[in-house]
């Protein structure tokens, strides 16, 4: 996915299998905007059934239950998602030369993927590292533990290790055929996100912990599961918009072949989104909270009094922030194709970053201004949980991008 966007200009070697090759039946950015609106209205629609809580009835102790298995769900799936782009949709894309026969198939191995982790992995995980407290929902608290903890492996995955095996190109096995180097690449991946995981989230866990509030380290703590969690969104904003928007750039400029160009980056997109992911949530209080303020909203606490909830708001809508802006890299590169193309380099990709950044903060302001009507969330702006949707959109998303290759906007060719 990632690869096929920098083409001969950063020194791919050619592949002895090469991708299915699709075109748009529409002009850009006709064909975009057709995509996103299938995209959202498949999203949309199975939150509707699944997950929205004003239809559902949790227990007054269990208000997170429903949407966090939205969470869960949305990121195991995306790890599925990546394992498919590490395989190329192998076997299935060499047996199926129809995109939406190639977008079952891989959804159908992808709804595997979710159930092997959600009803297998994570119940073992659970019965560790759950819960030391007894009470009447102490077995919900230790599943929603679990699922926060061991759910974040999903972030380390789409991370850590998207960045380096998409950094480096596959580098040394993008000549070796499948699957022999996807069974590589999917080690080498898996390693980086299970190191990443345990370094970061594993230790974040409270295992005392008797509400869902608590079920993580406070963000005064280090290793606190809130700054990491920011540190991996916006380490995952900055790969995707160099790598995909950017074309490699300015990472080719600065390493000439792999795996330096590799290496530039990934040492330089970890150090950008630690920095952002650190100063971002004063850059909400300065700009975002006066905001919502001036717009009506009441912070827990009141205005003058930076109460723990509205701290937490602080760091929450850095996090999601990040997320749609992530949504929205993958939104001009893959759906709108990283429309335009027809200026020069540096005239190109003004107008892409700035898309992203347009789109991303446009869709993220309406979410919190529109979200108790149309997604039941808190309708307090600094109590808002905006990650369950954005995630399972996201995985749509992408999806619906790489393994039903855009159909039916899309087509084969060729």
């Amino acid at each position: 996915m990632i690869l096929a966007l920098a083409g001969e200009k950063v020194g791919i070697p050619t592949a002895d299998e090469a991708p299915m090759v699709v075109m748009a039946r529409y002009k850009q950015p006709l064909a975009g905007f057709l995509s996103i609106i299938i995209v959202f209205i498949i999203s949309y629609v199975t939150w509707l059934i699944f997950f929205d809580p004003r239809w559902h009835n949790p227990y007054p102790s269990q208000t997170m239950e429903i949407t966090a298995w939205a969470t869960v769900i949305g990121g195991f799936g995306l790890i599925g998602v990546v394992w498919a782009i590490w395989f190329e949709n192998w076997p299935y894309y060499n047996w199926f030369r129809k995109p939406w026969k190639v977008g079952i198939v891989g959804t159908v191995i992808n709804a595997g993927i979710i159930l092997l982790f959600t009803l297998i992995l994570l119940p073992l995980f659970n019965s560790f590292y759950g819960t030391e407290t007894t009470g009447p929902f102490s077995e919900y608290i230790s599943w929603y533990l679990g699922a926060s903890i061991f759910g974040a492996l999903s972030g380390s995955c789409f991370s850590f290790a998207v960045l380096w095996v998409a950094g480096t190109m596959y580098w040394p096995f993008f000549k070796i055929k499948q699957p022999k180097r996807g069974i590589i690449v999917w080690i080498i991946g898996n390693a980086i996100t299970i190191l990443v995981w345990f370094l970061l989230f594993l230790p974040t866990g409270e295992r005392t912990a008797g509400t869902e509030v608590d079920a993580v380290k406070p963000i005064t703590e280090f290793p606190s599961y809130a700054f990491s969690l920011g540190w991996t969104q916006w380490l995952i904003f900055f790969s995707l918009l160099t790598l995909m928007v950017f074309e490699y750039w300015p990472w080719s400029k600065l390493g000439r072949k792999q795996p330096f160009i590799g290496m530039i980056a990934f040492v330089s997109c970890i150090l950008l989104g630690l920095l952002v992911s650190y100063y971002f949530p004063t850059i909400v209080q300065l700009i975002f909270d006066p905001f919502f303020i001036a717009i009506g909203g009441v912070p827990p606490g009141g205005v003058d009094i930076i109460s723990v909830t509205r701290f937490k708001g602080w760091y929450m809508m850095s996090i999601t922030y990040a997320i749609f802006l992530i949504c929205a890299v993958v939104l001009v590169s893959l759906f709108f194709d990283n429309w335009p193309k027809k200026y020069s380099q540096w005239k190109n990709f003004i107008i892409r970053f700035l898309l992203v950044i347009g789109i991303g903060t446009l869709t993220y302001l309406a979410y919190y201004i529109l979200s108790p009507i149309l997604f039941g969330d808190d309708p307090n702006y600094w109590q808002m949980n905006p990650t369950p949707f954005i995630l399972w959109f996201l995985w749509i998303e992408i999806l619906f991008a790489y393994v039903w290759r855009k159909w039916p906007i899309y087509r084969a060719v060729g």
